[in-house]
């Protein structure tokens, strides 16, 4: 039952805290009267022109020309103090799109789209995407709505059917760029006033304002249950920028950066004193009722002493490296553990004190304890105390990740090695795996660091990339350091990771650099100092507790890897290099050629892989699988006719003739050859007609033909096919909306919403 109980327990754990960071998030959030000034084109950074003309573009389609940039004081205080962004402004409709960057930091989905319209009575009708859960409250006069979409074309929708609908009672008004941020200055002063007014929010400093408890706890429930909304989102756009690579923005290094730091200024002051205070009061309560089953009254006692030492050793070495927000905080079951805001810019002999700070004061107080004490001394308190000094501080001290003894091994001499580092943590997860057949508790260590596996081994090998590199650049500074690895990160293709893992994995090289900088004599000094601390450890175990349990509880951890540590790119290089060498002597060699493309190809070196490809076409012309590859990295590098010309060559070979004509259609979709596409997607249809996203594929490209009563066909075809499949009802609203039937388009809405819902619930299960 145990075994069952522990990871409920640590699901709970995580989703309690997901809670709790949210609501602190939300709490400590101050508002003020945001400010809108527009500016010179001049004044905008050339990164976030060059950034916008995307939005613009897509804008453009819907009627929208650009009007001027503004900068922004936003509403919420976090860096940056002030953002650009762009107005657009629709004439037809009267409505401004004001667009922003997203934060997080994502590629597919970068923009921050809003649509303002204004209207006779002063109302105003704002239709944001993707916020709505973190909105305070209902304003008199102020309309909100969200469609949670990935495409802007339907939210653009909401917000013009909407306009359609109150102009008949209201007409809106159009106003000039300065006008509106005028007006929207003044709308969002009566907006915090009213929230003010109505208890939502409490003043914290002249005009500054911040949400009340209660408020804070129902907006951070409402984003913390609605996340699965926003991430709908993502995954929508990720897979759509899988058929259409133009939906993936290049992020500047300057947004990089900007976003990095503040995801960092959100963390800072999000726990202040008074919180942690109550957060150690309670977990201290918690952490002694977990444990009085265990323990006599007495020995209960020395082990919360025992344990409090330990940390309070961690804490002092903490606050004398500069750490901040320094606190403890207890582990029912577990411990406790030392806390303090991330500090990257600590040297290794700091990190290596701070963790020897823990186990060392507490083990030579037990073995002083042990040694007045004897084996026959009548103070039982005494030996206890030495007892569990002792052996809990001199266990901590082994060489097993993630005790204080395997984070130490790990920093002097692993962590260097960014493989072996991972390698060394699943010997540390199999130890304790091994433990806990006979301790179920440890397996609450082993499901956590088994969790962080994933992670230590994506930045192990972003580690080996990027260590060589940033010696050899020499960043003068921490704000140089970081921006060196975003540049870095470009180059090698980790700007596409999701902006939680990259900023992981900047955190991680930073930690690592700092540590990286020590000299080879303080790296030995501290070896010898930590092997010291563990034979003195174990040293004084064996004079407090027999040798025999010391035999059966040590387990053997003198085991040194023998590994090959050659860094994944200089293996690329050298394989480069050397197929390079090889095809000097015979052009013809296409294994070499083949090697080298892949190498090409791991490196994102499409270019390169592309003229390898050329090469080995031509010496194997009918191998399917080569040009479908090549047909690959054309579209890659945006080559579409090369691509569709590599799929027309394939169909001659007559392989897989149904996946070519599928590709060939998305390929002509994308250069808008949609009467090309609709052809592909007819034979398609005729080798697979049982498939029902062949005929929503095909509906879509007639929407863009204008053929919507072919679309229809097509989607009560689906619906046919597929009776559950949210897809086909979704592609039939937008069909009935072209052909003005909104009734009916409103029904397949409803529909596809409620089957969505119902596939989300059974892919959870």
């Amino acid at each position: 039952m145990q075994y069952i109980l522990y990871p409920i327990a640590i699901l709970v754990l995580l989703a309690a805290i997901n809670y709790l960071v949210a609501f602190l998030f939300i709490f400590k959030s101050v508002f003020r009267r945001p400010k809108y000034d527009i500016i010179n084109s001049n004044q905008v950074p050339v990164y976030l022109e060059q950034l916008f003309k995307g939005a613009i573009s897509e804008l453009e389609e819907f009627g929208f020309k650009a009007c001027c940039y503004i900068q922004v004081e936003p509403i919420i205080q976090i860096h940056p103090p002030t953002m650009v962004e762009i107005l657009l402004y629709n004439q037809a409709l009267k409505s401004y799109a004001k667009v922003g960057i997203r934060y997080p930091l994502e590629a597919v989905n970068l923009f921050d789209i809003e649509f303002y319209t204004f209207f006779q009575d002063g109302s105003l009708l704002l239709t944001m995407n993707g916020k709505a859960d973190g909105v305070f409250g209902e304003t008199p006069n102020f309309t909100i709505q969200d469609p949670y979409t990935a495409e802007t074309l339907v939210q653009w929708q909401l917000h013009q059917d909407t306009v359609e609908k109150i102009n008949i009672t209201k007409p809106a008004i159009g106003l000039s760029p300065d006008k509106f941020a005028t007006a929207l200055e003044k709308f969002s002063k009566k907006h915090l006033d009213y929230l003010f007014k109505a208890g939502k929010l409490r003043l914290v400093r002249e005009k500054e304002y911040s949400p009340t408890l209660q408020v804070a706890w129902k907006v951070a429930k409402k984003l913390v249950d609605g996340k699965h909304k926003v991430t709908k989102i993502l995954n929508q756009r990720l897979l759509a920028a899988k058929t259409n690579p133009e939906m993936r923005v290049d992020i500047p290094v300057e947004l990089e950066v900007e976003g990095f730091k503040r995801a960092e200024s959100q963390n800072k002051g999000l726990v202040d004193g008074k919180f942690r205070a109550w957060m150690l009061f309670i977990s201290f309560g918690l952490f002694v009722a977990s444990f009085m089953h265990m323990f006599e009254i007495h020995r209960l006692a020395i082990f919360v002493l025992v344990i409090m030492l330990h940390e309070a050793g961690h804490l002092i070495a903490m606050q004398l490296c500069g750490y901040r927000d320094t606190s403890m905080l207890f582990l029912p079951f577990l411990g406790a553990v030392a806390t303090a805001s991330q500090k990257y810019d600590t040297t290794l002999a700091q990190n290596v004190w701070v963790l020897l700070a823990g186990p060392l004061p507490g083990l030579i107080l037990g073995i002083f304890l042990a040694f007045i004490s004897g084996s026959t001394s009548d103070l039982f308190w005494v030996q206890d105390t030495a007892w569990m000094l002792i052996g809990l501080n001199s266990i901590n001290l082994l060489p097993i990740y993630p005790l204080d003894g395997g984070k130490i091994a790990n920093l002097l001499v692993f962590s260097r090695f960014a493989y072996i580092d991972v390698l060394f943590k699943l010997f540390g997860l199999i130890v304790l795996g091994c433990l806990s057949i006979s301790q179920p508790i440890l397996l609450i260590f082993v499901i956590l660091t088994s969790l962080s596996i994933p992670q230590s081994f994506r930045a192990a090998k972003a580690n080996s990339k990027l260590q060589r590199l940033l010696k050899q650049s020499k960043p003068s500074n921490q704000d140089n350091l970081i921006n060196n690895i975003y540049i870095y990160f470009q180059e090698l293709g980790y700007n596409k990771l999701p902006v939680a893992t990259r900023n992981f994995l900047v955190k991680d090289i930073i930690r690592r650099y700092n540590e990286s900088q020590g000299k080879w004599i303080t790296r030995i000094s501290l070896i010898f100092l930590y092997c010291g601390s563990l034979l003195g450890g174990l040293t004084g175990s064996l004079y407090a507790i027999s040798p025999r349990a010391v035999i059966s509880q040590i387990p053997h951890m003198f085991e040194k890897p023998q590994q090959r540590r050659e860094r994944f790119l200089s293996m690329q290089k050298h394989e480069i290099e050397k197929a390079t060498a090889i095809l000097q002597k015979n052009p013809n060699d296409i294994n070499a050629y083949i090697k080298r493309a892949k190498a090409f190809k791991t490196l994102r070196d499409n270019k390169g892989a592309l003229a390898d490809y050329n090469q080995i076409v031509r010496l194997q012309p009918n191998h399917t699988q080569h040009r479908f590859t090549r047909a690959y990295l054309n579209s890659q590098l945006g080559n579409i006719k090369a691509e569709i010309q590599e799929y027309d060559d394939l169909l001659k070979l007559n392989h897989q003739p149904h996946f070519i004509y599928y590709q060939r259609a998305e390929a002509r979709t994308k250069l808008r050859d949609y009467q090309g596409a609709i052809a592909d997607y007819n034979e398609v249809i005729k080798l697979k007609p049982k498939i029902a996203w062949n005929y929503i594929n095909r509906g879509y490209v007639r929407i863009q033909l204008k053929d919507y009563k072919g679309a229809l066909a097509d989607a009560n075809k689906a619906i046919q096919l597929e009776p559950q499949l949210h897809d086909a009802y979704a592609l039939r609203s937008q069909v009935h909306s072209k052909l003005g039937n909104s009734k009916a388009a409103n029904t397949d809405k409803q529909k596809a919403i409620a089957l969505e819902q119902v596939w989300e619930e059974t892919r959870q299960d």
